[in-house]
């Protein structure tokens, strides 16, 4: 499996090969993500994914062609197969400070990289943008393992090995896990 297969691979405890709309919604529940979020989320989720790796229209993710869903935005960690991009990584954290990114200057990477998918239309441009902007965030929302000060105010980051575990694979894993344990101390 690609780093991404396994990535993916999280929203499917089954080992089915396709993430459907209610192991989303499940796999978000798992990661922490409220019901009502979760409800707005696994559509939108599970419809582009969908269709973008199955070529049509279908809320069912295959996860054998989840490369097909990289969006037009994005950092390129995950290359155009879905394997890790050592130099893509790095250029993720070039302009970092210590060794944790924020949001927002993940936000920067991303939207300096440009729209990565010309071919796939304007409107596909726009709305990978948009999507990029809310899979960072909730990236954020749950992956956050310290904070930085930026432009006065202390935000949460991402260290760079926990941003690593993202990328091979292991991170959602491990935050579901640890959310089971707090809850049991």
């Amino acid at each position: 499996m690609t780093p991404l297969q396994r990535h993916a691979q999280f929203f499917d405890p089954e080992r089915t090969g396709i993430i459907t709309p209610r192991k989303t919604f499940r796999g978000l529940g798992r990661l922490g993500i409220g019901w009502h979020l979760g409800i707005l989320l696994t559509p939108l989720i599970n419809g582009f994914l969908g269709y973008l790796t199955t070529r049509k229209i279908t809320f069912d993710i295959v996860i054998e062609s989840i490369a097909s869903g990289k969006h037009p935005y994005d950092t390129g960690v995950f290359d155009d197969e879905g394997q890790f991009d050592q130099a893509a990584f790095d250029a993720l954290f070039a302009g970092v400070s210590g060794d944790a990114i924020t949001e927002m200057e993940m936000r920067r990477v991303i939207v300096g990289r440009g729209n990565r998918r010309a071919h796939m239309g304007d409107l596909a441009g726009k709305l990978g943008l948009w999507f990029s902007g809310k899979e960072v965030k909730l990236l954020f929302c749950v992956a956050s393992d310290t904070t930085k000060s930026e432009n006065g105010k202390t935000v949460p980051a991402i260290r760079k090995r926990t941003m690593r575990r993202f990328y091979d694979g292991t991170l959602l894993d491990a935050v579901a896990r640890a959310r089971i344990w707090r809850g049991r101390s």
